[in-house]
């Protein structure tokens, strides 16, 4: 089977005017069917945010973490702030917003791991580890394909169980009403243990203690995941 290069597999945005080709490492992806059509979602590396090719003072003051997520059309952007604010989410068709974008994506041979003794040992030989999950929708024929790089691996060689906690990666919410699948996609992180389940924790506003929204997380879905 085959998996992507996560350490060789970039998208690059370019601004209007070429004023800059910000080449992003591709952290994970979705590949979301629906309608028989299928589309496929890059989560690109996060970076703060910063006054691009300025003499000094290159970071903003007020800082913020940015990421966001590229498909063949469209776009997300994520600006998080210490705390909630209305721009936290950027999205729509790229040609509106950026003069080209470009995907450079590397593939690599991979070998699915089908016991737990398997990615013990994979873990403990360093081997680099690729975790997939698959994620019915709420609708017939509908799903998302999640694939990672497992940056985080907890392997216990005494009892042969293991543990994956990595992110982040583009969760599709298919109880949102949307129009664009773009605007379901959320930061998240997931966690499991067995071939049968996996959690996910996301990055969404919620209400602290009845002040303004942060952008903390919260607990969510529970999937079943695919072959690493």
């Amino acid at each position: 089977m085959q998996v992507l290069d996560y350490s060789r597999s970039f998208v690059t945005f370019v601004t209007k005017g070429r004023g800059n080709n910000a080449r992003l490492q591709v952290e994970s992806q979705c590949a979301i069917t629906a309608g028989g059509h299928s589309s496929n979602y890059l989560f690109f590396a996060s970076c703060k945010s910063e006054n691009t090719f300025a003499p000094k003072g290159l970071f903003h003051a007020d800082n913020y973490d940015f990421c966001g997520i590229f498909s063949e059309e469209e776009y997300a952007i994520f600006r998080t702030k210490s705390t909630h604010h209305a721009g936290w989410k950027e999205q729509g068709r790229w040609a509106d917003r950026f003069e080209a974008v470009h995907q450079h994506l590397v593939r690599a041979e991979g070998r699915v791991l089908s016991s737990p003794e398997e990615m013990v040992r994979a873990s403990l030989d360093n081997i680099p580890l690729v975790g997939r999950v698959e994620i019915a929708g709420t609708e017939p024929g509908t799903k998302a394909v999640l694939e990672f790089p497992i940056k985080t691996m907890n392997a216990n060689d005494l009892e042969m169980i293991y543990q994956v906690d990595t992110g982040p990666l583009p969760f599709p919410d298919f109880t949102l009403p949307v129009q664009r699948h773009i605007e379901r996609l959320i930061p998240a992180y997931v966690a499991y243990n067995a071939p049968d389940f996996a959690d996910f924790v996301l990055q969404q506003p919620l209400a602290v203690a009845g002040g303004p929204k942060s952008p903390t997380t919260a607990n969510c879905f529970r999937c079943r995941p695919g072959p690493q």
